[in-house]
Parts: structure tokens; sequence; C-alpha cells
């Protein structure tokens, strides 16, 4: 068996649910739309923009070794001026003294030294050489050779000093050491220094010059490179003649490059042993780079850095591997991980030497701008969430205090009308004439069947027979009325489960109450019965003003109260009607709100303006505007609107021009009619537009400006479609320049 409900509980849980859910699930439906679209526009935003970070970071690379190329082939050049000097020195027989007459002495360790800085370099011969007449005459005559050396190291930002070094282990560098013969020692060979065998046959049959990997400077310099040369006298390799260059001035002269994104650079070798790396280098790879050197005793031979520094394989594994596969496939762009980050690396051979220029970004920077949006974003979406859910507990007592008001207004009436019913012949009339309404009908049968039986003990048996017939009468009476209250409770007992067809319920009771004015014939019938009976005067008198009173309250009060339930649910019906319309008309009206901003205006002065607003900007850049209108350009749009498109376009051309870095800049305007409207044609000579990226220049976030967002030509070109406006842009390439056409409808007459 079905279970029942409670007319007031139906009502208040239909209510209930069909309010609140629909508006639930749209909620949802509209927080998981924003948080998605927000995902893709982020994910989509940081592809783009890695892909120009890589693009960059690829063209930073290229160019920048092809500088610290061309450096390190300057240097090359030197040298091998300096090689011509030296050699020369030992071809000239003449002893010229460009510094004058120098002095040298022999220090207390044996070494033959010049302790006089005459504004020229130093000299030392070691202890062990024997020093005849010859030798005496090679360090003095040898001053020739200070100028140059002088002039290379003075004039050059990374090279530090210049030296030679002879077979018979004298040294001449530049600048001046006051203090040479404690810094060699005593005893120096200079075949054991300074790569002094790289010079020779064996190693440089071809007596060209060659880069030496990084390591301890004898004379005190701390950690460099040096480019040597051969020096020979005919055949006889007579020494070796470098060029120095200190890790620190690599790093200061030839690293500090300023890399978006916070990138930084570092050399390798050809064999991965880091020559010079920047800062961050250092903090990524937990090194400290060598860059001076605390000499607490003599160099007796060559100290080159230490396996640590050599991304192959002193550095830990991890990098080490990662650092091979980059080695091995020489790709320009790579990725790198280390301690969990994410790093992307790129990598350019610099000719010269042979060496490598990588540069390194941080991922996490690079995304910086995305990631703070992204965050952005979602701490707008908890906003969101925590207004709906306030929202909707405040939403929910106000619906739950209206339900249970509407629930009492349909169900308190029946209520009554059922109470009314049950007390109907058993209290005194006068209860008939309060406030009836609807109830459950079933009572109605046994109040009648009561009033029934309190008739037959009245007339006792001397009616029995007549009143026998006349009950069958009045029965039937009393279920035709019963089934038309019935009926009438049915039907708006279905109310609740069906709101949808409230107008046909309404024109059931309506139809009911119509029948229940007419049950007053039937009592009518019933008193003219019973005046034929036998019954006393008295008697008929008293149950003649009992059903008459019946009557009242059923043919009168009843259908009264039914009329005004009836009205009352109707005009519920009519409320919530009115007010889904009430907000369809506010939906709507809202949509044609824009219309009201439509104005007519003359397009020329919008131009003039336009021009004298950007006068201070286009001055700056020396960009030279030509306005040129034709006819009457009076235009019908959204004023506001329009200016803020043809704003972003002119400062787009102002910005094209600024990239393409050309000091004769024009921006040339025409408007004029053309068909059944205005066109209106901006174009500039500026950078243009690459091939690649027209398709995209109209779609939302598009954009090739670091600090754009790409939404001012997408919302332009959604303005002018709604309006019955467009726009093209035109461009036959990169710094080929562009033009935009924008076409609007007239004024009307």
């Amino acid at each position: 068996m079905k279970q029942k409900r409670t007319l007031h509980k139906l009502i208040y849980s239909n209510y209930l649910t069909s309010s609140l859910i629909p508006i639930f699930a749209i909620e949802i439906v509209l927080l998981v739309l924003y948080f998605g679209v927000s995902y893709f526009i982020t994910n989509k935003s940081q592809n783009v923009l890695y892909e120009q970070a890589t693009q960059t970071l690829n063209e930073i690379t290229v160019q920048e070794s092809k500088i610290i190329d061309g450096q390190f082939k300057d240097v090359g050049r030197l040298i091998e001026l300096l090689r011509d000097d030296h050699e020369q020195f030992y071809i000239n027989k003449e002893c010229l003294l460009p510094n004058g007459e120098p002095t040298f002495a022999v220090h207390k360790n044996g070494v033959y030294f010049k302790p006089v800085d005459n504004g020229g370099g130093s000299l030392y011969y070691s202890s062990d050489t024997k020093l005849g007449k010859k030798e005496l005459n090679k360090a003095r005559c040898s001053e020739v050779i200070d100028p140059l050396m002088k002039s290379i190291v003075d004039t050059n930002p990374i090279v530090t000093q210049a030296y030679l070094n002879t077979y018979d282990n004298l040294n001449r560098i530049y600048p001046y050491m006051p203090d040479a013969p404690a810094q060699y020692g005593p005893i120096l060979h200079m075949i054991d220094y300074n790569f002094y065998y790289l010079a020779d046959k064996k190693h440089n049959p071809d007596k060209k010059n060659v880069w030496t990997s990084a390591y301890l400077d004898p004379a005190g310099q701390g950690w460099m490179i040096s480019n040597i040369v051969p020096v020979y006298n005919g055949d006889f390799l007579e020494g070796v003649t470098g060029l120095d260059v200190t890790v620190d001035a690599i790093v200061k002269n030839v690293l500090s490059l300023e890399i978006p994104w916070n990138g930084s650079a570092f050399l390798v070798d050809k064999d991965g042993m880091i020559l010079a790396m920047s800062k961050e280098i250092e903090k990524i790879l937990g090194l400290k780079e060598l860059k001076e050197h605390k000499y607490e005793s003599n160099i007796e031979t060559t100290i080159e850095k230490p396996e640590d520094y050599n991304i192959l394989k002193g550095v830990n594994s991890d990098i080490s591997k990662q650092m091979e596969v980059i080695f091995k496939n020489n790709k320009q762009i790579n990725q790198l991980v280390l301690d969990n980050k994410n790093y992307t690396l790129a990598q350019k051979e610099i000719p010269e030497t042979k060496w490598r220029l990588m540069v390194v970004l941080d991922d996490e920077k690079v995304y910086a701008s995305v990631t703070e949006l992204k965050e952005q974003a979602n701490v707008i979406g908890y906003y969101v969430i925590f207004a709906m859910v306030l929202f909707y507990l405040l939403f929910f007592f106000y619906l739950l205090r209206k339900s249970h008001g509407v629930a009492n207004q349909i169900s308190n009436p029946i209520e009554d009308l059922s109470q009314l019913t049950t007390d109907l012949g058993k209290k005194e009339n006068y209860r008939i004439q309060k406030h009836v309404g609807i109830t459950e009908v079933d009572s109605l049968i046994d109040n009648f069947n009561d009033m029934s039986t309190e008739l037959d003990i009245r007339t006792e048996e001397t009616i029995q027979a007549q009143l026998r017939e006349k009950t069958k009468e009045k029965d039937a009476e009393i279920a035709y009325r019963a089934g038309l209250f019935e009926s009438a409770s049915s039907y708006l007992h279905n109310i609740g489960n069906a709101l949808t067809v409230l107008d046909t319920k309404i024109v059931y009771l309506r139809n009911i109450t119509e029948a229940l004015k007419k049950s007053g014939k039937g009592i009518q019938k019933v008193v003219t019965l019973l005046n034929e009976t036998d019954a006393t005067q008295d008697q008929k008198e008293k149950i003649g003003n009992f059903l008459g009173q019946f009557e009242k309250a059923l043919s009168v009060n009843v259908t009264s109260e039914l009329n005004k339930v009836t009205d009352g649910i109707f005009d519920i019906k009519n409320h919530a009607v009115e007010s889904i319309r009430h907000q369809q008309d506010v939906f709507n009206q809202n949509n044609e709100a824009s219309d009201s901003y439509i104005q007519c205006f003359d397009l020329k002065d919008m131009l003039d303006s336009l021009v004298e607003d950007f006068y201070l900007s286009l001055s700056r850049h020396n960009i030279k505007v030509n306005l040129e209108t034709k006819g009457d350009l009076n235009i019908k749009t959204m004023k506001f609107q329009f200016l803020s498109g043809l704003t972003n376009v002119i400062k787009n051309a102002i910005e094209a021009i600024k990239d393409k870095k050309i000091k004769d800049g024009t921006i040339d305007i025409q408007a004029y009619l053309k068909d059944d409207g205005v066109e209106i044609i901006i174009k500039d000579n500026g950078s243009g537009i690459d091939p690649k990226n027209k398709e995209f220049i109209f779609k939302s976030g598009f954009t090739t400006k670091e600090d754009g967002h790409g939404l001012g030509l997408h919302a332009f070109n959604n303005f002018l479609n709604a309006k019955g406006g467009n726009i093209r842009i035109n461009s036959d390439g990169v710094n080929k320049g562009a033009s935009v056409v924008i076409q609007i409808g007239l004024c009307d007459e």
C-alpha cells in the first residue's frame, strides 16, 4: 500500500526540490566551465610562452656565441701580430731600447731579473741557466717587444697579460711583475709550464695559435686561459708567445649577458671542463668558480682545474649523465632536471675555440607570469565558491520560509474544512459559520450516516417503513455529494504532484464548486419528503432548520471557501508565472541594454583627437602620421567601444615601428565613404606580421608581445561583427609593415 503524505508535506518538499536542485546544478556546471576554461587557457599560455622562450634562448645563444667567437678571434689575430713581432726580434740584429736603458740584477735566490719598472714588462731568467754574453744580450735587447705587448694588454678588455717564454728559461711578461724571482722561484723550466708543449712540432705541426684549458697562472693572476703560438727562428723553436685571459675577465666581459627570465650562461671546453660560469650557474651546479688563488708557495708544474669542474665527469652523476647526452646529440635546445627542478638549456659551439656556450633558463621563472595568473584565477574561483555557498545558505533559509508559507496557504483551508465536517451534527450550528476549507472527504460519509441514524430514532417505528425508502434516496444523495467532495479533494490533493498543470486542476476545482452549489436542490427535496411524513410539526421544524443550516454551510460557506482556495491557488500560480516572466523580461532587457549606447558621431573628429592623444609618443619615436579623410563621415555605433578599438590599432602600429627600430616611421590613416558605410585604413611601415601568425591574429589570448594579453584585436573584431562591421589585417611579411582595414555603417539620414 502506497504511503500517504499530508498535502502540506507534499507541497513543501516539492517546492524545495524544484527550486533548489536546478539552480544548484546550473551553478555546478558554471564552476566546472570556469575552472576548465582557466586550466585550458593556462596550459595554452604556458605552451606559447615556452615556445617564445626557447626561440628567444636560441637566438641569444647564436648571437652571443658569434660575439664571443669574434672576441676570441680578435685575441687570435693579436697573438699572430705578437708572434710576428717576436720572430722579428730574433731576425733583427739591432738592439732597440724603446723604454731607455733597463736595469738588471741578480736576486738573492740566483735569478737574473729586472728590479725596476721602466714602463715595459718584467724579465726573469732561471737561476739554473748559465748566462753568457748571448743570454745577457737577449735579456737586454728583448726590451723591444714590450711596446706591442703593452698595447695589446692595455687596449683589449679580456686580455690580462702577454708574455714570451723561451727554451732557455727566459720569461718576459707584461704587465711588470715587481717580485718575479720570488713569484716564480729560483728555478723555472719554461717547457714544463703554460702548455709549452702545445707549440712544438709534434703537437702543433701547422704552427697555429692554440687555446689552452683553464690552469693556475704561476705569475700570480689566478685561474686563466691562454692563447699560445710558437715562435720560430728558422726551423728552431725559440719559445712560446702567449696572451692570457683570466676566468674573472671571461665572467665579467664574456658571460655578462642580460638574458630574459634571469637566464645564466657558462663556457665549457670540448672535453666538458667548465672554463667560466656566472654566479647563478654556481648555485645550480653547486660549484664555486675558481677566479682567484692564494699563492702560498711557488708553482712548479702546470695546475689545471680539478675534475670536479668537468660536467661530464666531476659533477654529480645525475648531472654528468644528462650532460653526456646533451654533448652527444648536440641539439641546440635541451631539457635538464636538477633537484626536481626543470631547466631549459641551449648550447652553441664557438668555432674559434671549439668551446661551447651554454645558457640555462629556470622553467619556473619562464612560467612565473602564467603561474601567477593561474593562481589569481583559482583565488577568484574560490571566492566565487565561497560567495555561492553563502548565497545558497541565505537562499535556502529564504526558500525554507517561503515554502512553509506556500504549503500553509494551500493546506490550511483544506484542514479546516476537514475539521468542520468532523464536527458537523455534534456541535452547535454556529460553528458552521467559521472560516471553512477543503480536507479529507471520507469523514463526510460518517457524518451524514450519523445524521440519518438520529432521524430514525426521533421518528420511531411509525415512520420506519416510509423512512426506509426515503433513507435510501437520502443515502443515494449523500453518496452523490460524497462523490463530489471526494473528487474535489482528489483534484486538490494532486496539485502538489502536478504543479505544471495547475490550470487544469483549477478548472476541476471550479467545476466541483458549481456542483456543490446545486446540492441545495437535494436538501430541498428531503425537506419536501419530510413534510409528507407523520412527524410532529416540532420535529419537522427542527429537522428543517437543521437541514437549512446544513444547506447554508454546504452550498454557501463550503463553496465560498472553495472559491477562495481556488483563487488563492490561481494567484500563487500567476505569481510564479509572473515571477518567471519578470526574470525573463529582466534578462531580455539586459541583453538589449547595449542598444541604448549606440549613437551617431563624426569619425573625422574622433581620428583628429586620437592623433593628438598620441602626440607625445609619436614625437618621441620620430613617427609621422598622415591623416586623410574624404566626405561626410558620420557613423553609427557604440562610440566608446569603437574608440577603444581604434586606440588599440594605432598603439599596435606605433609598437611595430618601435620593434623595427627605424628612424623614419610613418603611419598613414585614410577614411572615406565606400558602398553603404565608411572604410578606414591604418597602414604602418613597422615590423609586419609573420605569415604563420596571420590566422591567429584575432584569436583570444594570441600575442607576440612580452607584456601583451592577446585580447585587444579579439575584442574589437567581436564588437565590429556584432554591430554590422568588420576588420581585416594585411601584411607582406616580417619587417614589411602592415595595414588594418575597418568597415562600419553610416548614420541614418
